[in-house]
């Protein structure tokens, strides 16, 4: 009896070191989200932020001004420059020039978050109100500073998103003119990495997380690289790296459908 109460005390022992362990695990995943994976100062400028996000808030303005195109338009663009404004918001909340520029970024982030896939015009509207109140200054109460980064925006609007961006890069490389609109696509292409490196639910296999981190990280490079180009008006070098980072993507294409 005494051999088997002590067998039953170490299977518990066990059992309670095995679930320590899990919500260890479970606590410092939770942790590694609460902010950025990579330094946003490192991949966004402050200019580029609050430039994409005036340019999403226009965009949404006219997409959110008539019924039929909003619906049209609510489950693609509509989505992507919600998600996009999100991600923009924590960038802001993040970065160490902040206090350069009114814009509230944990608020912003939280308004943009406050639009669903399925929201009704109204619903859209509202959120679209909160954001540009953030956007403002003058959204009230205090937002959290720390937000899971994985928990933005989804993967399918994010792709979108970064696609739709490949025409316009592509356009500004011809003939780059130094203007301040032309590097932010690149620099969105940064940010938007951001949240996809902390986002590994396409990772079924644990083995393939550090090809995952490579990848993104690779896209994440190559756009800040295509940024600096743009911004110094070198067209060969802008395009070295606009390959680069579409390469980086067929490459993590290949093994995460």
């Amino acid at each position: 009896m005494l051999l088997k109460t002590e067998f039953n005390n170490k299977v518990l022992t066990m059992r309670n070191r095995h679930l320590l362990l899990t919500s260890l695990l479970i606590l410092s995943t939770q942790i590694a989200f609460a902010e950025a994976p990579v330094k946003v100062d490192s991949v966004a400028p402050l200019d580029d932020v609050v430039f994409e996000v005036g340019t999403q808030t226009d965009s949404l303005d006219k997409a959110l001004a008539q019924a039929d195109e909003y619906e049209k338009n609510r489950e693609g663009k509509i989505r992507q420059s919600f998600g996009l404004l999100a991600c923009l918001g924590q960038a802001l909340a993040e970065h160490s020039k902040a206090d350069q520029t009114e814009i509230q970024g944990a608020a912003l982030r939280d308004a943009a978050l406050s639009f669903k896939r399925k929201s009704s015009l109204e619903d859209a509207q509202a959120a679209l109100k909160k954001v540009k109140l953030a956007q403002a200054g003058k959204a009230e109460g205090n937002a959290a500073h720390e937000h899971a980064w994985n928990k933005l925006v989804n993967m399918h609007p994010m792709m979108e998103e970064i696609n739709s961006r490949n025409g316009a890069i592509l356009k500004v490389l011809r003939r780059p003119r130094g203007k301040a609109a032309e590097p932010v696509h690149a620099t969105t292409w940064a940010i938007l990495g951001l949240a996809m490196k902390a986002d590994t639910h396409e990772v079924k296999d644990e083995a393939d997380l550090p090809k995952w981190h490579k990848h993104t990280d690779d896209f994440i490079a190559a756009s800040v690289e295509l940024a600096k180009a743009i911004r110094a008006k070198d067209k060969t070098a802008g395009r070295k790296w606009f390959d680069a980072a579409n390469e980086s993507c067929d490459a993590c294409h290949e093994i995460f459908q």
